[in-house]
């Protein structure tokens, strides 16, 4: 999941940072943007070095004969999951750099470098990927099982020239304690998400997603509550079970509960996982996440983007216990 996220952040960046080839301020400034919509909590936290690599690398990973550093990044990313915030204190706190390459070379080329040099020790390469628009090699650094990486290559702009993003995390990096955590306001539901799944009563939502592939359309609210686990568990899976779907126990992690759910068609399935937010043991964060069969019945009216969260019944709901 590591690797896939830097991965995923990778090629955004690259896409982004294509459409504004030459010009090192938008570039700097759209990879800052992404940066920290992928996790950072405040835009103090990031820094940039343009025309060079950044600050504080615990490893320098193999770099591009010749090819020119236009620009890198560095910021703290979120904490691990289960990891409370300590004021004032020195914390385990994974720390993301990502570097900007550019070169006159094709990508063939650029790619059989890599492919090559992160395949001798110190690193390991670990997978690679290629489509028309991208070449991605993941690698590990097998001195340090903590610090891990993935490579993008692109083409750039008109100009024919070949863009390189490598993207490293160091996972046992140390950080200052972060500041208490403060609910933000409520994101909207995305549009088209479906009205015969509930919407918590009283969460915040703090992300959605939306991904549209053929034949199927898939959903993702990620929300707090100060409600515990359990009562969040409960909700659904009676609001499930009166629907007449399946609902079955998902396998436990940890402190995270589970349940997945299904209709007898299969037009609409997903799973829920909560567990207590890392940032603020009060709080429970819930991953809701939803497969709809774009052709099916819907139930009732259209769907909107602005959706009011159902009220829960208060008849289920149990003391929230603390937590020390």
């Amino acid at each position: 999941m590591r690797l896939l996220r830097l991965a995923l952040l990778a090629a955004l960046v690259l896409t982004f940072a294509a459409a504004c080839a030459g010009d090192e301020h938008d570039a700097a400034s759209l990879i800052n943007r992404l940066l920290l919509a992928a996790g950072t909590e405040t835009s103090g936290e990031l820094e940039s070095f343009t025309g060079r690599l950044p600050e504080g690398l615990p490893v320098e990973p193999p770099q591009y004969p010749e090819a020119d550093i236009i620009l890198s990044n560095r910021q703290p990313a979120p904490l691990r999951q289960g990891e409370p915030a300590t004021p004032d204190a020195e914390i385990a706190r994974p720390m993301l750099y990502l570097i900007v390459l550019d070169t006159a070379d094709g990508r063939e080329a650029v790619f059989s470098y890599y492919e090559e040099a992160l395949d001798d020790e110190p690193w390991q390469l670990d997978a690679t990927f290629s489509s028309e628009q991208l070449d991605t090699l993941e690698f590990t650094y097998v001195e340090d099982a903590d610090i891990s990486g993935v490579v993008s290559i692109a083409r750039g702009g008109e100009d024919g020239r070949t863009s390189i993003l490598v993207s490293l995390q160091d996972a046992g990096a140390f950080t200052e304690g972060e500041p208490p955590f403060e609910l933000g306001e409520s994101l909207p539901v995305p549009r088209g998400f479906p009205r015969d799944v509930p919407v918590y009563g009283g969460a915040t939502i703090t992300d959605t997603a939306f991904l549209r592939e053929p034949g199927n359309e898939s959903f993702l609210l990620v929300f707090l509550t100060e409600d515990n686990q359990p009562d969040v568990i409960e909700f659904y899976r009676r609001a499930f079970q009166e629907e007449g779907w399946t609902v079955l126990a998902g396998a436990p992690f940890g402190l995270e509960e589970q349940i997945d759910f299904r209709d007898e068609n299969r037009d609409i399935q997903g799973q829920l996982l909560a567990d207590r937010f890392s940032r603020d043991r009060a709080l429970t964060e819930v991953r809701l996440q939803v497969q709809v069969n774009p052709a099916r019945e819907p139930p009732g009216s259209t769907p909107d983007a602005t959706r009011t969260p159902t009220a829960r019944p208060t008849a289920i709901l149990t003391p929230r216990p603390t937590f020390p």
